[in-house]
């Protein structure tokens, strides 16, 4: 597994403690992240789901940015 520490204001829902990491992200879609969190108090883990209005890029998206434009060999 991935640990990640990363700013949050997640609380666990068993014992309401803010001592929680974030053991494992993982993006489900183009829209979805779901984000496993570990509690250090009581050790339950929970998942949230973040969402946002991003659309899925199709095969006929454009690079628009040149990538490692700044490597000359």
């Amino acid at each position: 597994m991935i640990s990640v520490s990363t700013p949050h204001r997640e609380k666990c829902p068993r014992c309401g403690s803010g001592a929680v990491h974030l053991e494992w992200r993982e993006r489900v879609n183009a829209q979805e992240v779901q984000d496993l969190w570990r509690c250090w108090d009581c050790k339950d883990e929970f998942v949230t789901i973040v969402t946002s209005d991003e659309k899925e890029p199709s095969a006929t998206d454009k690079i628009t940015e040149r990538f490692f434009t700044n490597l000359l060999v």
